[in-house]
């Protein structure tokens, strides 16, 4: 048995490093999406440092990467700037998606969530 348990530890091992995506680590690889059929976008967003932030006038499509602490909350919001066109967010979460929302309205599409 005891050896069964030592042969098994590097394979073990080896599964572990060999993923994409590691639970244990506590930092998250994020993705702030924009697209849509509008011309451009009024956008607010919580930042790498968990600040409030805003642009103006953003031409479609648009994205925006960083790196977060597990735990950490995420926002995204955009709204078009023209009378007509569509707009989604999208939130992703080490590849995944955490959170999406469209916008065929005058309406924000807005996406948030905790990594």
């Amino acid at each position: 048995m005891r050896k069964a348990l030592i042969m098994a530890v590097p394979a073990i091992l080896l599964i572990l490093t060999a993923c994409t995506k590691d639970p244990l680590s506590p930092s998250v690889a994020v993705e702030y999406k924009v697209t849509g059929t509008a011309e451009t976008v009024d956008i607010d967003y919580i930042d790498e440092n968990g600040k409030l932030a805003i642009i103006n006038d953003v031409k479609l499509p648009w994205s925006l990467t960083f790196t977060a602490d597990r735990g950490d909350a995420v926002f995204l919001s955009a709204q078009r700037t023209g009378d007509t066109g569509t707009v989604t967010v999208t939130i992703h979460s080490d590849g995944d998606v955490l959170a999406e929302d469209t916008s065929t309205g005058s309406a924000a599409a807005e996406a948030e969530g905790t990594l």
